[in-house]
């Protein structure tokens, strides 16, 4: 049984899971809690106190509950905020010491790869597919051929940091929503992502699955269908709007900001329809902590060219 959770710059999430015997993963418990580590990370450079200490009481809980499954593992990473974040290293140290959890901070490109990984167990990659993983504060774009990564581009474009930058109002005005989406189609022609034309994008984690939650086929979203959800947002303030779709506050105050993320990738990337999906990461992630444990049984130790998730802001 392991725990294994994701610090994004908008939101911690937990899944606690043990792995079946056909490789799959059985979920016993999964939470989330929206903490915005990454608010005002573009102005301070540093993690804000009240954001940390956020974290960590949400890291202390998801341990308690992962511990109350039989959790023997604690396993986490952490992503934009704090590898961005000058005091990101002294935050994973602390994560360690007040809460037991095994925290790495870890590259766009490796954020990409364990996404791709927990996404291929539940949903079907044949063909040509684009993989949006957008966050708080940054946004993989994966371009895969028949469940095979072809190329990864990581991005500091994310909901909670253009909601800083471009949103004051609550709801957002028509001019806020717009500036969003310039300047996530600014980001996205500066980072290299092709345009084209059909095919099929899948947008993972909140953004995507809230996203899905406004529209009619909360499995195929088509063009008109993202307007309409945008619409909706700039009807309710994130209070009204985060009790129509279940969610807490300071998530639903980024999310129109997500939803232009969206907008932006389907002018760029001209889909057929949108998938939506829940973020793989984790699910990524535990698949790969468990055949970590296996050749830790084994006595094998770590292989040459391990491609497990790397510590990049570290100073053990």
């Amino acid at each position: 049984m392991v725990g294994a959770v994701d610090v994004g710059s908008n939101t911690v999430k937990l899944t606690v899971a043990r792995r079946r015997s056909n490789g799959t993963l059985r979920v016993l418990a999964a939470d989330a809690e929206t903490v915005r580590l990454g608010a005002g990370l573009a102005e301070r450079g540093t993690l804000a106190g009240d954001r940390v200490d956020a974290a960590l009481v949400a890291l202390t809980r998801f341990g308690e509950i992962a511990r109350s499954h039989g959790a023997t593992r604690l396993v986490g990473v952490a992503t934009e905020a704090t590898r961005r974040a000058s005091n990101g290293g002294e935050f994973l140290r602390r994560v360690r010491d007040e809460t037991g959890w095994d925290l790495l901070a870890i590259s766009g490109e490796d954020e990409a790869a364990l996404t791709f990984r927990g996404l291929a167990i539940e949903v079907d990659l044949a063909g040509a597919v684009v993989v949006a993983d957008i966050g708080g504060g940054s946004t993989e774009v994966i371009h895969a051929d028949d469940g095979v990564i072809r190329s990864t581009t990581s991005l500091r474009l994310g909901s909670g940091a253009l909601t800083d930058l471009l949103v004051p109002a609550d709801p957002p005005t028509v001019a806020d929503v717009d500036a969003c989406t310039a300047a996530a189609l600014d980001i996205l022609r500066q980072g290299g992502v092709a345009g084209g034309r059909g095919g099929r994008l899948i947008a993972v984690g909140g953004t995507g699955e809230y996203l899905a939650r406004l529209v009619p086929d909360a499995h195929r979203v088509i063009g008109a269908e993202v307007e309409t959800a945008l619409a909706r947002c700039r009807e309710m303030p994130a209070a009204m709007l985060a009790t129509h779709l279940g969610i807490q506050e300071a998530r639903a105050r980024v999310l129109p900001a997500g939803i232009a993320i969206v907008r932006a990738l389907q002018q760029v990337l001209r889909p057929i329809y949108i998938e939506v999906a829940r973020s793989g990461i984790r699910a990524g992630l535990l698949l790969d902590t468990f055949e970590r444990m296996d050749r830790e049984m084994n006595g094998l130790g770590e292989p040459a060219g391990d491609s497990g998730p790397r510590s990049i802001r570290n100073d053990d």
